[in-house]
């Protein structure tokens, strides 16, 4: 055996056993058991230490500091004390306490943390010290009153048998790692290992020596089917990614919780003398750990129960934190892969957060500033024969007739999409004020005059104003402009090119005019409308991209430019070479001898009306209406 604390412990346990009462002693605390050498010498963030601390009641260093990232792009590093990190997290609504009371114990933890934090980690600490503690007490059937017939159990509940699996491993590690644990080891396997407490030792024997000498300590590990969950007397509890147990019947959290955590009411210590008499109060933890989900599910309302101030929240703790404040090994570009892919499931799953189904569109209105080009106005026509592409949303009596029209070029060596004119007309304003409704043929001869000072090569709008606008379309020659039945799915994706073109920067956009009045924005309409987009989560895959629903708030500028964007960014995959066209660059879009005497001429007749393009029949000619 093993020599050092191992043996002292063996040796006080023993005496306790002989004595009747397993309180033999002072245990070490959860932070000197995980990082000392003697104990499981783990490595501990200390963020990590704050949420230990917390839960078990130990004081707060508001002392010495450490920094934390702040922000996901690990570019706001804030000092802080453990002591002042929480009252930073309950100002930020993110504890449900703001200081630790020395030795009030928080024995109900709802820990909502970010994917790499060490969630599996911190379980695996807590089994491993919780065995410890129940081992030190030398008697622990005789300090809680229980049968000696019935196990105590520490149970560690996950989504799957794989995810046990993985919780059961470090967990073990631990037990193999630790001389304490030694003695004491009965068995192992892949789902649980036994243990047996000194008084065992004492009255049955050695393991070792005997393998049906009594084990009464049990660390298991097991999937979330609540039906297999009752019975046992369970004094921690630990449900792993508990967010993200099956919403309905034996598996669902619910369930899980309520089949598991009354047995954890069975230990408190009891009288001596009689030991139906408890005389201290319940030692039992419960402890969900997990990446959450939306704001719903069981796993959420037992964080919001944490802050109800009810007595059902007194022996409550509940933080969340995002993957970059609690593992501070992450790099930056380990973030950029899954926020690029998509915000919303990367607030979730890596910031800890529960997402509201309904939140801004943009996370950060920097990125979409970053695509404006200072020097930039609208334009009011466009080079000859340089292919443009336009988006429309029509409305006709309460919202406005928008178009966005665009092209991509060349800029920095990349192919960028220039957005060239974003514009609206409205029934009841400017020419149209003494309009109580627009109609087709008003919208269609407006898109018509534009398309005299742009060539447009596509267009699009969607299903809603239907075949009568399309043939107000085709009636002046605008065949090109096609109908798109615009279904949820291809909205959501038509939003999330927008976005996934702004953070690669892909997009040129203007910012002009800016309102004089600042009560009217600090940015022209378009930019502001795309700002003020409400994103309502239909699916992980789907969403639904409109206006705040408050009067006077509008998305049509908004759809116009993204459909723009959609159109231009997929005609990468059908090039057209346009001779004698420059770029912004000063590059030639073509290599033909002609192309130059060709593009004065064309530089005649811009636009793409018919009477403005050139004559197939006759060289150097119009077609004419």
């Amino acid at each position: 055996m093993s020599t050092g604390l191992g043996n002292i412990a063996l040796g006080v346990g023993r005496s306790a056993g002989k004595s009747g009462n397993g309180n033999v002693g002072k245990a070490a605390d959860i932070i000197d058991f995980a990082e000392s050498a003697w104990g499981v010498e783990m490595e501990l963030y200390p963020v990590q230490r704050v949420i230990l601390k917390c839960h078990y009641g130990i004081p707060l260093d508001d002392t010495k500091e450490f920094l934390v990232d702040t922000s996901w792009r690990l570019d706001k590093k804030v000092l802080f004390t453990e002591a002042s990190y929480l009252r930073y997290l309950y100002d930020e609504g993110r504890s449900n306490i703001r200081e630790v009371i020395p030795g009030q114990e928080r024995r109900e933890m709802v820990l909502s943390i970010g994917r790499r934090s060490g969630k599996t980690m911190l379980s695996a600490a807590i089994a491993a010290y919780e065995t410890y503690k129940l081992i030190l007490k030398g008697d622990p059937h005789s300090y809680y009153g229980i049968m000696p017939s019935n196990p105590i159990q520490i149970i560690s509940i996950a989504t799957d048998k794989d995810q046990a699996g993985i919780l059961y491993q470090d967990v073990s590690g631990h037990f193999r790692a630790c001389d304490f644990f030694g003695p004491y080891t009965a068995n192992n396997t892949m789902s649980y290992a036994r243990f047996q407490t000194p008084k065992d030792i004492d009255k049955y024997g050695r393991y070792s020596q005997d393998p049906t000498a009594r084990a009464s300590l049990r660390v298991t590990f097991r999937s979330c089917i609540a039906k297999g969950l009752r019975g046992a007397g369970n004094i921690v509890i630990i449900m792993d990614e508990a967010a993200h147990f099956t919403d309905g019947g034996q598996s669902s959290a619910a369930s899980v919780y309520d089949a598991v955590t009354p047995s954890a009411a069975t230990f408190s210590p009891k009288d001596p003398k009689d030991k139906k008499v408890p005389i201290g109060k319940v030692e039992g933890r419960v402890i969900s750990i997990s990446s959450p989900l939306g704001k719903q599910g069981h796993f959420y309302q037992l964080y919001q129960l944490g802050y109800t101030g009810t007595a059902a929240a007194d022996n409550m703790l509940c933080i969340q934190a995002p993957t970059w404040e609690v593992n501070p090994t992450l790099p930056i570009s380990e973030y950029e892969k899954f926020y690029y892919k998509d915000p919303n499931v990367f607030f979730t799953e890596f910031g800890g957060q529960f997402t509201d189904r309904t939140r801004g569109w943009l996370e950060r209105e920097e990125d979409l500033l970053m695509c404006v080009e200072p020097s930039l106005h609208p334009q009011v026509q466009a080079p000859a024969r340089l292919p443009h592409f336009i988006g429309i949303d029509v409305g006709l009596v309460k919202d406005a007739s928008a178009v966005a029209i665009g092209h991509m070029e060349i800029v920095d060596g990349q192919n960028k999409v220039v957005v060239d004119l974003v514009d609206q007309i409205k029934a009841g304003e400017g020419k149209y004020k003494d309009q109580a409704r627009l109609d087709f043929d008003g919208v269609a001869d407006w898109i018509l005059k534009l398309s005299k000072k742009f060539y447009i090569a596509e267009g699009m709008f969607d299903q809603y104003v239907g075949i009568p606008f399309e043939q107000a379309l085709v009636k002046r020659g605008l065949r090109q402009i096609k109908m798109v039945h615009m279904t949820r799915q291809l909205n959501s994706d038509i939003f999330k090119n927008f976005k996934d073109m702004m953070w690669e920067k892909w997009l040129v956009l203007y910012d002009y005019p800016i309102p004089v009045d600042p009560k009217e924005g600090s940015h022209c309409p378009y930019i502001l409308q795309l700002m003020e987009l409400q994103a309502q989560y239909l699916s992980k895959y789907v969403t639904l991209v409109q206006a705040p629903q408050v009067a006077g708030k509008h998305d049509d500028m908004a759809d116009a430019l993204v459909r723009m964007v959609w159109q231009a960014s997929h005609s990468l995959s059908k090039p057209k070479i346009i001779s004698g066209v420059r770029n912004r660059n000063g590059i030639a879009g073509g290599v033909n001898p002609g192309a130059a005497r060709r593009a004065r001429l064309n530089a005649r007749r811009m636009g793409s009306s018919p009477d403005r393009q050139a004559s197939k029949a006759n060289r150097n000619m119009t077609r004419g209406r």
